[in-house]
């Protein structure tokens, strides 16, 4: 228990008992008068006495109930209150997590941690900013919610009304938790109070209040600094289970290319094995199913890794549907819903497009040998003024492969390039070519799967330096010998050297990079779905030349514009798992759409037992107990305080009636 008015309430009770205390020393002055005789004033005579002054106080009912009157009315107006916890500085930032697994329907009543969240920091809220008649004023609170990003939803402020106003507004998502990017805002927002010309000091204490399930996916890379206090209010019951799917996808069939055959991945991060039924839909039909219920095994914990139990599916082929969704349901659900269900968006199929640039005779066969939808051939001045007339020449292609002599411009569309590196941000030619050999390779890459490099030697190789987010995927005895990255609109695999100029054309591996290298720049793999995004991610998709009109209609909610950038457009971040629709009219005015599909399929994040014990950086986080706010005392102690009144005036009358 703290009070609010200590000071108030004290010299209240000194004021008013020491007059008290003197109408009972005190003797009353009387007019004397003559009587015939006394014997009817006995009584009377002895408050004569009582009143004589600085005698010994008789005993009396009266003045002990007047006196424990006083006492508790000092006490109210002190305004004593019962709170969960205590005031740790000037500053307090009530930290709430707002993440996916903060969607769990394990609160009481069934509600979601958010809301129970949301609930003990309005509470906390009131308890630093309950206040009083006489209480001084709070200290300053900030409310941040955070998930894989964090924002302000109030700065710091004395007013408990816009706090609780912020702490209300805050709405879920279904994004990972991080806790980094919610310290960096606590520690660049300035004081409310603080004089705009005065600088903020360095060292004042920051109080961080967190309210979570401790699902956090950085808690070892951050630390608290020597000026900030946390403590952990855990959210939801670490004995919480959930079963979900982890991954889905889907492959084109190779006989049929119409045919489409789906996969899904069920996890169970519960200690005891669960069965569940897999059912695959597309616009409310039923595509395939589980025949009986699939029993997942339960979580492995090895040490400190929580490795959760796994059964996967393959689905019998079937006919890609009309509207290109796939979802996947997992029943019976769970307290965790976000994983329950899972999409793939269909890659519509099309004819491979392809420019060749150059005359080398080994890439043109083996293009030839691919047989794509169309192979248009190029020389370097007819690319050069193409790019001159339309810059976005290159996207009219699904990939542009050139050999020999790079074009001036690069930077748009998907390239596959052998020869002198090309002149793009990140990449910093050097020396003079020269013989090279590999030394290590990105097997994991998927250009170099399935090729042995072992065997092959460049006798002239451009030396270059790579910078990020250019990767080395293959690396020489003196430079990289092939390189992939981003350009300003695209993406680039750049070989230092030309096929001609290496024993490369004569071995395997040539045909199985260069094969997997155009499908996956162009996206057109035997994978028959675009791939899934994580929430919080961007949408991006490349339009159509003269398409207009781009609009985005996420799961449950109205169509939005999407912002234009040349050929592509954007919109985000998607914080929601589900099947997004984008929408445009095309030049001829025919309506086009495609699908984008985002999942939570973080296992981390799914994980969504409430951590017994949060550190961050190997730093123990205080936990505090799931309590309520401030109780306030003082109206119980008016309450007594009327009831001793109306006792005293009971009491007072009976005497006076004797």
């Amino acid at each position: 228990m703290s009070v609010l008015s200590p000071i108030v309430g004290a010299l209240l009770f000194a004021a008013v008992a020491v007059p008290l205390l003197a109408l009972y020393f005190l003797r009353l002055r009387r007019t004397r008068r003559v009587i015939s005789s006394s014997l009817p004033w006995v009584r009377r005579t002895e408050d004569l006495r009582a009143n004589a002054p600085f005698q010994r106080i008789r005993p009396s009912l009266l003045l002990f109930l007047q006196m424990l009157l006083l006492a508790l009315l000092a006490l109210a107006v002190a305004q004593p209150i019962v709170r969960g916890w205590g005031v740790r500085g000037g500053r307090v930032v009530l930290l709430i997590d707002c993440s996916a697994s903060m969607g769990t329907l394990d609160g009481a009543g069934g509600v979601t941690r958010l809301a129970e969240a949301k609930r003990q920091a309005i509470a906390r809220a009131e308890s630093l900013q309950g206040g009083g008649l006489f209480a001084s004023t709070g200290p300053e609170i900030m409310v941040i919610a955070f998930a894989d990003t964090a924002q302000v939803c109030t700065p710091f402020t004395t007013s408990l009304a816009r706090v609780r106003m912020a702490i209300e507004a805050i709405v879920g998502c279904d994004e990972r938790t991080r806790i980094e990017p919610a310290l960096e805002l606590a520690r660049a927002q300035p004081t409310g109070a603080q004089d705009e010309r005065a600088p903020t000091p360095a060292a004042e204490p920051l109080a961080l209040e967190l309210f979570s399930d401790g699902r956090l996916v950085d808690g070892d890379r951050v630390a608290l600094r020597a000026n900030e206090s946390m403590t952990f209010a855990r959210i939801g019951s670490p004995d919480t289970g959930n079963a979900g799917i982890g991954a889905a996808g889907c492959e084109r069939s190779i006989e049929d290319a119409a045919q489409v055959q789906a996969f899904a991945s069920l996890r169970n991060y519960g200690s005891t094995a669960v069965d569940r039924k897999l059912v695959l839909r597309s616009a409310g039909g039923v595509l395939g199913a589980s025949p009986d219920a699939l029993q997942v095994p339960p979580l492995a914990v090895r040490e400190r890794d929580r490795m959760a139990g796994e059964r996967r599916m393959l689905f019998a082929p079937f006919a890609a549907p009309d509207r290109r969704v796939l979802e996947f349901e997992c029943s019976p659900g769970d307290a965790f819903p976000t994983d329950d269900r899972a999409f793939v968006a269909l890659r519509a199929p099309r004819p491979l497009r392809v420019a060749l640039i150059g005359t080398d005779a080994s890439l043109r066969a083996l293009l030839d040998a691919l047989a794509p939808g169309s192979l248009q051939t190029f020389d370097r001045d007819a690319v050069e003024a193409a790019q001159a007339k339309d810059a976005a020449w290159a996207e009219g292609f699904d990939v542009v492969v050139n050999a020999g002599l790079p074009p001036s411009r690069m930077n748009r569309g998907r390239w596959l390039h052998f020869g002198p590196v090309p002149a793009l941000d990140g990449l910093n030619p050097f020396g003079t070519p020269g013989r090279d050999f590999v030394q290590s390779m990105r097997g994991d890459h998927p250009a170099l799967r399935q090729c042995n490099l072992n065997e092959l030697v460049a006798s002239r190789a451009n030396r270059v330096a790579v910078q990020s987010p250019w990767q080395a995927i293959v690396e020489g005895g003196k430079s990289p010998l092939v390189v992939a990255g981003p350009s300003a609109h695209g993406f680039v695999i750049a070989v230092t050297f030309e096929p001609g100029d290496s024993n490369w054309p004569f071995q395997r591996s040539f045909v199985n990079f260069t094969a997997q290298a155009i499908e996956l720049l162009a996206g057109m793999s035997d994978v028959a779905s675009d791939e899934s995004l994580e929430p919080g991610a961007m949408i991006r998709v490349r339009l159509p030349d003269g398409a207009r009109d781009v609009r985005v209609t996420p799961p449950g909610g109205a169509a939005e514009s999407m912002v234009r950038h040349d050929a592509e457009a954007s919109w985000g971040p998607a914080r929601r798992c589900g099947a997004y629709r984008i929408a445009w009219q095309g030049a001829d005015g025919a309506s086009g759409e495609r699908w984008v599909a985002v999942n939570m399929l973080d296992a981390a994040e799914c994980d969504v037992a409430a951590v017994d014990r949060l550190t961050l950086s190997g730093q123990a986080v205080r936990t505090v107990a799931r309590e309520g706010g401030a109780l306030d005392l003082w109206p119980w102690i008016l309450g007594l305080a009327f009831v001793l009144l109306l006792a005293e005036w009971w009491i007072y009358h009976r005497q006076a009636t004797r």
